[in-house]
């Protein structure tokens, strides 16, 4: 099915703007980097970008990482079970190992099944999430097709600002954290540390093998750290931490209860100079680790492990009405397995070139990236964008970029399964946005296109004879195309946000819908602020889905629409009472086919913090 001429005029006639009584939307004034590499404002950027402050991830309550996202615009998610279970997130109709997850900067996710571990990640540790959509390949390299997710952790400010904060909930959920931030002069700290458990849910409802009848929840410790110094007039050092310990049950047909544990870390340290009023280099080591080991029964386990070093030295240089970036990194993946690959290493160096400026209505960005692979060779991508202000309200803007995927150590090596000689999966993708804002209130409308080639599937070592054996082979491609409508404004005391989206994402071969991706999506979210009560509803929906391809019948999941609600209430200055729930209406759902999710919920939370 192609994007039908209705899709596009509901793109035209939301990009008219909502006219409110008053309107403040900081999200509009958000600093954001993930777009450029350097900092710019959000209204600035010629991409899709999108924050999550930190005050949105508070009011989130007891949701996710996976849940949060899942409102965004262009996002899709899928989870095989209840809290805890592993998470797979779609940016735009693309598969889930096109997705770039950085956190403070630094590469997470896994070489051998090429996938982030998002569902690792707690938001109490999160301070800000950056939402990249589209193409990204010519500023961070591999994987990032789809977009890219950069999570950055909390910083200390200021001051001394403690916190803690417990809850309880339905399922048996709860949840103790605590942290200490802080600083003086130019010196920030901070140290979070805490955890979660839940009893969890019956993932797969549906099994008639009475083994599987049993709950399957989770436990997560976690731990994150920072520390910054400032010296002289704007230069700087510092480190960040974070590591989680997530260990969930889950259902396998045997009476020993299966669990997986899964372990993300992270490590950063950057220096900072500014070497003249014009010219600043960061030289920044990133260490990130994906850790996923696999208990399925008394004499069943597994171990796949990815170790991620990372140098980059960027320098940020004031040129004419714009910014040059010009940089250098080196990138070193190493997996350890149960498995005995042939080969467990390789590595990357990379330079990359962008420029960015403003001339009167004009807005320009220009990118471009040269990946030096020791496993497949080389690869170039590049990105243009231009955007044009039409009237202090109206701004057009225009894009196109290249990006690619490494083949990973499961597609390449695998013992018995691999195929050394694969290729780079590659995509080009173009789109074309209108903005409209004025104070503080923001309606936008996107279309892209994606075209992505040498997709890695199973295939015939002999096309000619489907009876041989089979191995990964560079023969898929996809089509993508879509239209992302979103808006948020103030109407009189109420803050209003919406999101449609229209998806298109077909296996170009056969005409399939990719697996567990709709159609049509959106979400819709009011919010109230009242004295001390803050209180909001939010509504989230997909279409109906094929769990995978081939499409059928048998395959096909229904649409689904949750409602969630959440109430504040600050009892003094530095004490507040959070309560949410989710899934008000008890709707059965399923995000993968067979596996359960939770019905109607609810937390509450008693928070102490100085602000």
């Amino acid at each position: 099915m192609k994007i039908r001429l209705s899709a596009l005029v509901s793109a035209c006639a939301f990009a008219y703007p909502l006219v409110p009584a008053q309107a403040d939307d900081a999200q509009l004034n958000h600093v954001v980097v993930t777009a450029t590499r350097q900092p710019i404002t959000a209204d600035e950027a010629l991409a899709s970008v999108d924050v999550i402050d930190r005050d949105e991830i508070a009011r989130a309550g007891n949701a996710s990482l996976v849940q949060l996202l899942a409102s965004r615009p262009g996002v899709q998610v899928s989870t095989s079970g209840g809290p805890g279970a592993n998470s797979s997130v779609y940016i735009r109709g693309a598969n889930s190992g096109h997705t770039l997850l950085l956190i403070d900067g630094v590469r997470v996710g896994s070489a051998t099944n090429g996938a982030p571990t998002l569902e690792t990640i707690p938001l109490e540790l999160i301070e800000r999430i950056e939402i990249l959509r589209g193409p990204a390949s010519a500023l961070y390299g591999s994987d990032a097709i789809g977009g890219v997710i950069q999570v950055f952790t909390r910083k200390g400010r200021e001051g001394f600002q403690p916190s803690v904060r417990a809850g309880i909930g339905t399922d048996g959920a709860r949840t103790l954290g605590a942290a200490l931030a802080g600083g003086a002069e130019r010196l920030r700290y901070n140290v979070s540390a805490g955890t979660e458990r839940s009893d969890g849910i019956d993932a797969k409802p549906k099994s008639t093998r009475g083994s599987d009848g049993d709950d399957d929840g989770f436990r997560n410790e976690y731990f994150s750290g920072s520390v910054s110094l400032g010296f002289r007039e704007a230069d700087e050092i510092g480190l960040t931490v974070l590591h989680s310990d997530l260990r969930n049950w889950y259902d396998n047909a045997k009476l020993f209860d299966s669990y997986l544990d899964k372990r993300t870390s992270s490590l950063g340290l950057h220096m900072r100079n500014q070497l003249t009023a014009d010219w600043t280099s960061t030289l920044r080591f990133g260490y990130g680790a994906d850790e996923s080991h696999n208990r399925a029964d008394l004499n069943d386990r597994s171990a796949f492990d990815t170790e991620q070093r990372q140098l980059t030295w960027q320098h940020d240089i004031a040129l004419g009405a714009g910014a040059l970036l010009a940089a250098y990194e080196y990138l070193e993946q190493e997996v350890d397995s149960s498995s005995d690959y042939a080969k467990t290493s390789r590595y990357t160096n990379s330079l990359l070139l962008g420029w960015s400026g403003q001339f009167d209505r004009h807005h320009l960005q220009v990118n471009a990236r040269h990946d030096e692979d020791s496993q497949f060779g080389s690869k170039t991508t590049g990105a243009l964008a231009y955007g044009y202000r039409l009237s202090p309200e109206w701004r057009a803007r225009a894009s196109i970029g290249t990006a690619f995927k490494a083949p990973t150590f499961n597609d390449l090596y695998f013992p018995g399964g691999g195929n050394p000689d694969l290729r780079p999966e590659e995509a080009l993708n173009r789109e074309v946005g209108l903005v409209w804002e004025r104070d503080g209130t923001r309606a936008s409308a996107t279309y892209f296109n994606n075209r992505i080639k040498n997709l890695i599937a199973w295939a015939p070592l002999d096309p000619a004879d489907p009876m041989s054996d089979w191995a990964p082979a560079n023969v898929a491609q996809a089509s993508i195309q879509g239209v992302e409508l979103a808006a948020s404004a103030m109407l009189g005391d109420y803050r209003v946000r919406a999101t449609v989206d229209f998806l298109d994402a077909e296996d170009k071969a056969s005409g399939d819908e990719l697996g567990r991706r709709a159609r049509i999506g959106g979400s819709l979210g009011i919010e109230r602020a009242m004295g001390p009560w803050t209180w909001g509803m939010e509504w989230n929906g997909q279409g109906r889905r094929y769990d995978r391809i081939p499409n059928s019948v048998a395959n096909r999941m229904g649409g689904y629409g949750l409602l969630n609600a959440y109430v504040h209430y600050a009892l003094a200055p530095d004490w507040s009472v959070e309560v949410r729930a989710n899934n008000i209406l008890d709707k059965d759902y399923e995000l993968a086919q067979n596996y359960g999710t939770q019905g109607a919920n609810a937390f509450v939370a008693v928070r102490y913090a100085i602000h």
